[in-house]
């Protein structure tokens, strides 16, 4: 079977993104259902484009707007999350500049 590289997620991060664009996507929903109902804090440690950005996605798709873009996916087909929606606060640290060491001293000397 040949696979259609096009579809592949090169640098998609967003699980909205997957659906709408129809890129290819291993379904491990069925693992974001179980976490989801885990009632502790949870420390992901994975190395890099380990997909614990896509991962943080799901999680805020689905408590954001439930199960829409999850038809056919096994949190859907396994009937596994019938939870309502929250509101969800999305802190991209990604996109903090970094400040040198001695101007962030210095910011507080000064303040």
């Amino acid at each position: 079977m040949m696979i259609n590289l096009t579809e592949l997620p090169l640098s998609v991060t967003s699980f909205s993104e997957f659906c709408d664009r129809g890129k290819i996507y291993v379904d491990k929903t069925d693992l974001v259902a179980d976490l989801a109902k885990f009632d502790a804090p949870i420390f992901l440690s994975r190395p890099c484009r380990f997909g614990k950005s896509t991962l943080l996605s799901a999680f805020q798709e689905l408590f954001s707007n439930g199960l829409d873009k999850f038809q056919g996916l096994k949190i859907v087909t396994d009937n596994l999350w019938n939870d309502r929606t929250y509101n969800v606060i999305h802190l991209d640290l990604s996109k903090i500049k970094v400040i040198p060491n001695l101007e962030v001293k210095q910011a507080f000397v000064e303040s």
